[in-house]
Order: structure tokens, then sequence, then C-alpha cells
């Protein structure tokens, strides 16, 4: 028994010199930008779930798998919907989710991840150009064969889990008030995106030995490729892990940091070349957490 990503497809925006437009119901309409072309090729009729992982969506009810859902009933109306609100390390979850429900079941997964992940920062952070807005989209099928998801291992590591913060939830009044003189003209200073760097640079200390103890088990990877969360801390792990003789994808200063999807969104970029390799995604940040699973293809 086994899976294959079946179909996907990958949709980034960025600069890192200029402000990018937003919109309303951003999120969502980035999710359709890489979902809209799979529904319109036809879903398969063995489609039981749609997991959806973002990290700032555009509300917390309906969730953002409501809202693919009303926006594409036709095709989503007889499925489970999950929503993964995890952080950057969502987009790996999701997609070792969605290949365990469709081994499961012997059935299709759909997993979109999306993130307007721009927006989410103050335009006065120093983190904001380092972030872009995107989607992933994948088709997860069963079939029979020995491809698909080997193996897979998360670890939260204790003292880090503030590392990535975002205020906005039912704490956020305490903020509001806190703040009521400046809060109105950057509201995203307060209750948007912030990243603590030096509990980043102590979550990616760990980077190299989760991984030696990750292919303990699962062997070692062709291809791997981890979340793109900016070009200088991309360079120095390409650095670390360049002994290990693995193949390094790295298409942050083309994409930006777009969170969840950044992984997904790096993976399409070599969908043609994966064939018949074990590729390794891993991602990390928000709460600490370093997730990764190891696909046969």
């Amino acid at each position: 028994m086994g899976t294959v990503f079946h179909k996907m497809i990958g949709y980034s925006e960025y600069s890192g010199k200029m402000e990018l437009p937003e919109q309303p119901r951003q999120v969502l309409q980035l999710a359709e930008k890489a979902l809209s072309s799979l529904v319109q090729e036809g879903l398969p009729e063995n489609l039981t779930h749609l997991i959806v992982a973002t990290t700032c969506p555009d509300s917390l009810a309906p969730s953002l798998g409501q809202s693919i859902i009303e926006k594409f009933s036709h095709a989503f109306s007889n499925c489970h919907a999950i929503d993964i609100v995890q952080g950057c390390a969502g987009g790996v979850t999701s997609l070792i989710l969605g290949s365990q429900l469709a081994e499961l079941n012997r059935s299709s997964v759909m997993v979109v991840c999306a993130d307007a992940a721009r927006k989410s920062t103050s335009r006065t952070s120093r983190i904001n150009s380092i972030f872009g807005n995107g989607s992933f989209a994948c088709l997860i099928c069963y079939q029979d064969t020995d491809k698909g998801l080997s193996f897979s291992k998360s670890h939260q590591y204790k003292g880090l889990s503030e590392v990535v913060k975002i205020k906005l939830g039912h704490d956020a009044d305490n903020v509001i008030m806190k703040e009521s003189k400046t809060i109105i003209t950057d509201p995203r200073k307060h209750l948007g995106l912030s990243m603590n760097n030096l509990l980043a640079i102590k979550l990616l200390r760990n980077a190299e030995q989760f991984y030696l103890d990750f292919i303990q088990k699962s062997g070692k990877p062709d291809i791997m490729i981890l979340h793109q969360v900016n070009p200088s801390i991309l360079e120095h792990l390409s650095g670390v892990f360049k002994k290990h003789k693995v193949e390094f994808i790295n298409v942050v200063e083309q994409t930006g940091n777009i969170g969840v999807a950044s992984v997904g969104v790096a993976l399409n970029s070599i969908k043609d070349t994966i064939k018949n390799k074990k590729v390794l995604l891993c991602s990390f940040g928000t709460g600490g957490v370093i997730t990764a699973g190891m696909w046969n293809n």
C-alpha cells in the first residue's frame, strides 16, 4: 500500500524592495490561486478529505477550510475538512496527515496550504521584507505501490515555544487596552507576527541533530527541502547540510518566506525531477517545532 503526489500547484508573490498588494479575505484568494485549476481539471470520486493549513487565517470562524468548501461546494461537498493552524510547521504536517489518511482510507486527499505572510507583519518591522504571500495545493492519491510517505517525525523543543508569536486571539483585548494610544495606527506591530531571533537561533541549532536522528530510521534522502525562512538562514543551513551530500533546495530569493506554503511551493518548483527519488520535507518555527516527512516518489 502507498500514496502518490498525483497533482500539485504552487503560487507565490514576493518583492523584497516594495510592498505587496493587500485585500480582504486574502488568504482565501491565495488558496484559490493554487486550487482552482486542480478543481477545474476534475477531482477523483474517492476524495474523502480536504486538509487546509495556514498561519494567519482571514478569520477564526468561518475557518479557511470552511470558506474553501463554501467557494467550491460542488467539489468538496462530501469531504471531511480539517483545518491546521500550527504556524510554519503546519505545511509539512498537512502533507503527512494527507498521506496517512489517503493510505488508511484507500482514498484521495486534497491538501491546501496558504498564507498572506507579508500581510501578517507590521510594515515597520525589520522582518517584513523577508515575507511573501503564496499557496500550494496537492492531490495525494492511494495506489497499490511502495511509494509515498515512509517515515515522519515531529519534535517540540522546550523553552522555544515563543520563537514566533501572533497575539491576535482571546487575550488580545489585554494588548489592545495596554497599547490603546498607538495600536490604531499600526495594529500589526502589537497583534501581528513577530519573531524572536535569539530563540530562532537556538531552534536552528537543533536542526542537524534532528536530521541525523531522523535518517537513522528513514534512510538518507536524495533531496532535502526545508522551510524557506529567509536567505541568511537558508544559506547557513545549506552549509550545515552540505557535508551530508544531499541536494538542498533553496528558492527563498524568489518566493520569500510564505509560511505554511513555503515547503510546498519549493517542492512544486522541482516536481518534474523527483521521480524515483527520496524527498525529505521539513518545516520548523512556530511553537519551537521541527516536523519532517520522507516520501519515496
